[in-house]
């Protein structure tokens, strides 16, 4: 996804096949330059139209969170060097099975459709096998979700995706002016089906593509719920095989208390779990956010008192530990 893109950004993609889809001189810069513009776009869309009330804290805690681990991905995979797809098309492309397909047109629809139903059955198996759950949970830990939970990515789920497209690639011998496209309209879709917002004509869409209102399901503190809608970009993939629900979920995020700093997050990833005391998640933050949540919720989440609720919930919550302490 993005990582990849940003890895590449010295690379200029030059393919007189593919001028139809992309400038002659569109570079990973112009690409990158433009992610983030969808992604500010994105941010300011959900602030002003949100589809679930949280507040200014709560959002600011999981924007912090999300970049955060997006930066340390990115370095952490550039220290690495790790292969991008992008040199991986550049090697073997050509060698596939579309690669004698004669029309741009018809390659760049398969190859879309190829990648994106790898991305549901990976999706889906990342859901279904425990040993690939612990990674994946990183993602669904974000209980205030927007668009930046797109980047909240554990970073040996991000290379295992990354192997298994850069497989299909060369089994499919796409070049990397096709593989960029792809790459961008994914991330794309996914900061997108990520986005804390609603709109009209919202489920006609849906009929096509992932929108938010199905994605909010997969991330459903609900099993029941969040083992559904597993599609990337469409969400025909769900329909024919039996993955669909659209429902409104009660809760977004995972049971429990998942730590909310990359450090432990990223630990989280490899299977560990918060200190319990007294048989509960011992967060003190998560609980003055949450005492804040519900004091801005009883007065109609009105603007403008967000640290005296704050403040507020931060006492109380103190008061009740230290009456604890004394019993």
């Amino acid at each position: 996804m993005l990582y990849e893109l940003i890895a590449k950004t010295n690379l200029i993609l030059s393919n007189d096949h593919w001028a139809i889809f992309w400038p002659a001189d569109l570079t990973g810069e112009l690409v990158t330059i433009a992610l983030l513009l969808c992604f500010v776009t994105m941010s300011n869309l959900e602030f002003r139209l949100p589809k679930l009330a949280h507040t200014a804290w709560q959002m600011r805690q999981s924007y912090q969170t999300n970049l955060s681990l997006f930066v340390f991905n990115s370095i952490l995979i550039t220290v690495f060097s790790v292969s991008t797809l992008l040199m991986i098309a550049e090697r073997y492309s050509g060698y596939g099975l579309l690669s004698h397909v004669p029309s741009p047109t018809t390659k760049a629809i398969l190859s879309l459709l190829a990648i994106d139903l790898l991305l549901y059955l990976w999706h889906q198996a990342c859901h279904r096998m425990d040993f690939l759950w612990v990674f994946h949970r990183v993602h669904h830990s974000d209980p205030y979700l927007n668009v930046s939970t797109a980047f909240r990515l554990h970073f040996v789920e991000i290379f295992a995706t990354t192997c298994l497209k850069a497989l299909l690639i060369i089994i499919l011998g796409l070049d990397k002016m096709l593989v960029l496209s792809i790459e961008t309209l994914i991330t794309l879709c996914i900061m997108f089906h990520h986005t804390n917002t609603r709109f009209k004509y919202e489920r006609i869409l849906g009929y096509f593509i992932i929108v938010p209102l199905l994605h909010r399901v997969h991330h459903s503190t609900e099993r029941s719920e969040h083992d559904r809608n597993y599609g990337i970009v469409f969400s025909f993939w769900d329909k024919l095989l039996g993955t669909l629900l659209v429902v409104d979920p009660k809760r977004t995020g995972v049971k429990g208390n998942p730590p909310e700093d990359v450090f432990n997050l990223i630990k989280f990833g490899f299977g560990w779990q918060p200190p319990v005391c007294n048989g509960k998640p011992a967060n003190v933050e998560l609980m003055i956010a949450e005492a804040a949540f519900y004091k801005a919720e009883k007065r109609n989440f009105c603007p403008g008192y967000e640290l005296c609720d704050w403040l507020e919930a931060k006492a109380d919550v103190l008061d009740v530990a230290n009456h604890q302490r004394k019993m």
